[in-house]
């Protein structure tokens, strides 16, 4: 169920990337994927604990330690390889694409 959790947010985000040429440029700029990411993580700790969680459990989360460990720890553990590796890909992508000889008709 975790993987499945985890596949929905990167579709997510790769959706959001491609989407919002504002996303790529933030992304792109120095220290991006940090500054990505540092909204990213705490939003998908925000949403699955007072959306997702609270509705399977029918009770609000308990916002303690463990919830603030979390949420900070979602920036380097969840958001970071999210927003790294989906910039990396598209950007090959696009390499790969620009490499690519142009078929010419005649």
């Amino acid at each position: 169920m975790h993987f499945s959790v985890a596949l929905t947010w990167s579709t997510v985000f790769l959706l959001l990337f491609t989407s919002f040429a504002w996303i790529r440029d933030v992304v792109a700029s120095p220290g991006g994927v940090i500054k990505v990411a540092a909204i990213y993580g705490p939003a998908i700790w925000m949403f699955m604990s007072f959306v997702v969680v609270r509705t399977l459990a029918n009770r609000p989360p308990t916002i303690n330690v463990r919830w603030w460990i979390q949420f900070f720890g979602h920036i380097p553990f969840v958001a970071v390889p999210i927003v790294a590796s989906i910039a990396h890909g598209v950007r090959e992508r696009q390499l790969s694409k620009a490499r690519q000889p142009q078929v010419s008709e005649t």
